[in-house]
């Protein structure tokens, strides 16, 4: 997550803390659903229900038939994405996905088909992605659950890694008396939050409360004959006198059992040891177990410990028995923004961001401050991020449209401009993931809306794109001088050199070299002063843009020192080097300097830049290697970067396959889903075409992909300037304006 993205997302939560829980309490209750609408929640649950299925589910009353029914549906569809994940290898989404799924059961709910027909495969992904890890809690819950879902003739499997974990678990639990009993709470707790199970909740219970008497005794030994335990033995006794409370007191609150909590604290004599505060919440939910009694105690568990340096295992413990108690307190009052906060930031965390907004609507509606909206659209924007990170723009349309009433609120004019992030900037952050799918129509409306309410300069270059891709060239040249005057584009020097040269473009492409030569000058003049003024992320990006600008002038030797300097401004920032490198594979491809890619693919690799990356750098390195007709390279990098990823079943695999000779031109378009995936092929089947010497054919697909949606690909810069026959330059001279 963003930084910026988390603080105000804990603002929206702080701030609904600080609000008056008017009319929480107990609302009275929901009458019982009819025989048609228990029908109607029991049918299966699409990924389009997905975000109002779980809502709904939040809101019915545990052990009802309301539940039970909605339940199945939820686990089903997030069980069959996890699967999805799985298959796609993304192993660390497969198994947030499970994981949220199972964070959604409460102890007894489990019932045989429960998960669906996909999820015996997402659990079994989940236990392998756990097992090699070495957790071996979480690998047992997913092998208990495992047990119990797969058909018997297939549970011989997952009960031998049963007793495997469980031999591995004994002979593990070494160290002194103290360290063997923390080593089985953790493992016991680990299960514990993930499987919502009587046998994991009792192992839970007894392990837990065996950790902390043995915490006592190390402490009478200690009192009593001033023996000083080893350090280890010490640290986890401090551990359990800090924290074992609290951790004993989260066996139950899994299930959102207060009155079993408080229970079990009294059984284990850990009174004096529990924090205040929680006991004193606990307390207050189990005499009334109302909506502000349990905001309360989820305020308390969210407070920072006595010492501020919880164990991991017991953070992440603390999250998960928070959004269960913040579920609780949701179902009995959607209205506090505190508790709806906390629901939508977990579902978005648990693999369900599309489901976030809609747990926001009421709280939103109940509370439209601008803080209260500013929140909810943060989060709403957070939700977008991650679905973008899943590479799923269809969750994150679902979202969006989630968040409709969230805009609806947001966009009262009594708000004004008090909203930070503003619906305008939430609304352009999906033109933009529209945009980079390819969906030219559906960005641009969305982009054009986000205008209207809210000029910025980066929302203005994107339209401006667009303009020209449909050859509305006055429209595109009005909006790129009056993205240069907006405050974004000032501030930013990146964004201002995106747009000068943009600009320059414009006018290069229509003939004017004089006038775009003029536009040049002054980026490259702008972006000097820049460069010497920044550092890190910044001044990388404004490196490489003075490489794109030094290239226009056919500068070659100040476009590569460039790319230079943004590499060792850098640092170990992924995310730039990639871009980095990526600039400089293509540079050498348009100028048929085989050496110069494979050395930048070389440079990549050793980075451990994303597979993505490394596919797309080494296509165009192995074209050039092709295309060179000499002998193989000694490494066959290219090659054998391609050869890694070919049998990802993802659109990168087939771009893989497609660049080993593997794939044929068509089944590739064939396979290609959306706008941006489609220009891609068109380029890939050019760029072949030209090395077998079709230079007719390689003019018509790298045409056809120049009229596809992919404005943002570094393919389309590749067609056009290989179109153009002299690399887009207009040459020189080159002006001076002080780089180095």
């Amino acid at each position: 997550m963003h930084p910026g993205t988390k603080r105000l997302v804990v603002a929206f939560i702080a701030l609904g803390a600080s609000l008056p829980l008017v009319g929480c309490g107990t609302p009275p209750p929901r009458p019982p659903k009819t025989q048609g609408e228990l029908a109607l929640a029991a049918q299966p649950v699409s990924d389009a229900k997905f975000p109002e299925a779980v809502r709904d589910l939040l809101m019915a009353e545990p052990g009802s038939a309301e539940r039970k029914a909605r339940l199945a549906g939820v686990l089903a569809r997030q069980m069959s994405r996890a699967a999805s994940r799985f298959d796609e290898r993304m192993p660390d989404e497969g198994t947030t996905a499970v994981r949220g799924a199972l964070s959604l059961v409460r102890t007894g709910e489990l019932v045989d088909g429960a998960f669906g027909s996909d999820g015996g495969k997402a659990l079994r992904g989940a236990a392998a992605e756990y097992a090699k890890r070495g957790d071996d809690g979480r690998a047992r819950a997913i092998y208990e659950l495992l047990v119990r879902v797969l058909p018997e003739n297939d549970r011989a499997d997952a009960r031998d890694h049963l007793e495997s974990i469980k031999a591995w678990t004994r002979d593990t639990a070494k160290g002194g008396a103290m360290q063997a009993a923390g080593s089985l709470e953790t493992a016991a707790m680990a299960r514990r939050m993930l499987e919502p199970s009587v046998d994991a909740r009792e192992e839970a219970a007894a392990r837990t409360s065996a950790w902390i008497a043995q915490a006592f005794e190390v402490r009478r030994i200690f009192r009593e004959r001033r023996v000083q335990p080893d350090r280890d033995e010490a640290v986890e006794a401090l551990r359990a006198l800090g924290t074992g409370a609290t951790v004993l007191a989260a066996v139950h609150l899994r299930d959102a059992d207060a009155k079993s909590a408080l229970a079990a604290i009294e059984k284990a004599d850990a009174r004096d040891i529990a924090r205040p505060d929680v006991l004193q919440a606990l307390e207050r939910v189990t005499d009334k177990a109302d909506a502000e009694a349990w905001v309360a105690l989820t305020r308390a568990l969210r407070a920072p410990s006595r010492d501020g340096e919880d164990a991991p295992q017991d953070l992440e413990l603390l999250r998960t028995i928070t959004f269960t108690i913040a579920t609780e307190a949701y179902r009995l009052d959607q209205e506090v923004p505190e508790t709806a906060g906390i629901v939508a930031e977990a579902l978005v965390e648990l693999g369900m961001p599309d489901a976030a907004p809609t747990v926001l609507v009421a709280a939103v509606r109940a509370h439209p401050e601008p803080q209260i909206v500013s929140g909810a659209m943060q989060l709403t924007l957070l939700a977008l991020l991650r679905a973008a990170k899943l590479d799923d723009l269809a969750a994150a349309r679902r979202a969006f449209v989630a968040a409709g009433p969230l805009f609806a609120v947001a966009d009262d004019p009594k708000l004004g401009r008090r909203t930070r992030p503003s619906a305008a900037t939430v609304r352009a952050a999906m033109g933009e993931l529209e945009l980079r799918a390819g969906y030219l129509t559906q960005g641009e409306a969305l982009l054009a809306s986000a205008a209207k309410q809210e000029r910025s300069g980066a929302v203005l270059l994107a339209l401006a794109r667009i303009a020209a891709h449909e050859q509305r060239i006055a429209d595109a040249k009005e909006k790129v001088r009056e993205a240069l005057v907006l405050e974004d584009a000032r501030r930013d020097p990146a964004l201002r050199g995106e747009a000068m040269l943009f600009q320059g473009d414009l006018l290069r492409d229509e003939g004017d070299k004089e006038g775009a030569r003029q536009v040049y000058r002054r980026c490259l003049e702008e972006l000097a002063r820049a460069r010497a003024a920044s550092e890190g992320d910044l001044r990388a990006r404004t490196e490489r843009l003075v490489a794109r600008v030094s290239d226009r002038f056919d500068d070659d030797a100040g476009a590569e020192r460039a790319l230079e300097r943004a590499l060792e401004a850098s640092g170990r920032d992924k995310a730039q080097i990639a871009a980095t490198l990526g600039q400089q594979v293509a540079r050498a491809l348009l100028r048929g300097d085989t050496k110069a890619a494979q050395g930048a693919l070389a440079r990549a690799v050793a980075a451990q830049v994303s597979r993505e990356d490394l596919v797309y750098y080494a296509s165009w390195t192995r074209a050039l290697e092709r295309g060179s007709r000499g002998k193989p390279p000694a490494d066959g990098l290219a090659e054998k970067v391609l050869a890694q990823a070919a049998d990802d079943p993802r659109w990168i695999g087939k771009v893989a396959s497609f660049g080993l000779g593997k794939m044929p031109a068509d089944a590739l378009l064939s396979a290609a889903r959306t706008p941006a995936q489609r220009t891609e092929a068109l380029f890939y089947s050019g760029l072949a075409r030209r090395v077998d010497g079709d230079t007719k054919g390689a003019e018509a697909d790298l045409r056809r992909a120049l009229k596809e949606g992919g404005l943002d690909l570094m393919e389309v810069s590749l067609a056009r300037d290989l179109l153009a026959g002299n690399r887009g330059a207009i040459g020189g001279p080159v002006p001076a304006v002080g780089l180095p």
